[in-house]
């Protein structure tokens, strides 16, 4: 059976990884409680009580494990992933992986020096409509795909958010956080693995502390296809789902 522990309890993600890796077959062989947000660690509590907690050195250090799921501030993720491939384990990270593009090198130094497996779980993985709208986008059935608009109004919830999230160093910018989403769907309904930013825009239009990216909006281009995304923290409290 194979087997994964979850590292980096920081972010609700990791209950849908967790729950997605369960039901799929595999064994969750325990995850470390080490936390900046003490609400997300009840949460992981409460849906997984079979989980035994152990400290981090001890799962990275456990051969019988094979995989690590990490869901921690997202500025940590990069070197808990190395550490976890250096041990021998693949990695599943939530997004973002990575907050610098430096991090970005150490990480792909780490793939190529260990040989192991490092991915990020962006929204088109756990999302049954997304897959099926790129489904019918590649099968043609409605006709030739010229452009993608993404629109992503998402919910601040400040009284849920732990201090890292308003702190850019620690999320990485507001396109790197929640822009990293449309980008890999229109990546994924172009069927590329590139494409050129025509335009990028961020701004930080009021929300508190001074300085948060609360909007933004980039323009991407393919020879064939266009796509234009937004994002946005400002999205009204009463909206009835989390964003998007």
């Amino acid at each position: 059976m194979v087997r994964f522990a979850a590292m980096g309890v920081d972010h609700g993600q990791v209950y849908d990884m967790t729950e997605g890796l369960l039901a799929a077959g595999a064994e969750c062989a325990g995850y470390n409680p080490d936390t900046t947000d003490p609400r997300v660690l009840a949460g992981f509590r409460k849906r997984f009580p079979h989980v035994p907690e152990a400290s981090r050195q001890s799962l990275v250090e456990d051969p019988s494990i094979n995989f690590i799921v990490l869901s921690a501030v997202p500025c940590d993720r990069a070197a808990l992933a190395i550490e976890a491939m250096r041990h021998g384990k693949d990695v599943v990270s939530d997004k973002p992986g990575v907050t610098t593009p430096e991090q970005l090198i150490e990480v792909r130094q780490a793939v190529l020096d260990t040989g192991r497996l490092w991915s990020i779980c962006v929204g088109r993985v756990s999302s049954p409509a997304i897959q099926e709208a790129v489904r019918v986008v590649h099968s043609g059935e409605i006709g030739r795909l010229v452009q993608v608009v993404s629109l992503a109004p998402h919910r601040l919830n400040r009284e849920l958010r732990p201090s890292w999230f308003f702190d850019r160093p620690s999320y990485g910018g507001i396109i790197n956080d929640i822009g990293v989403h449309t980008i890999d769907q229109f990546l994924a309904f172009a069927q590329t693995e590139q494409a050129d930013i025509g335009l990028s825009s961020i701004g930080a239009f009021g929300t508190e502390p001074e300085g948060v990216e609360d909007c933004a909006g980039r323009v991407l281009a393919t020879p064939s296809v266009r796509g234009y995304i937004r994002l946005d923290w400002v999205a009204p409290d009463g909206l009835p789902t989390w964003g998007e």
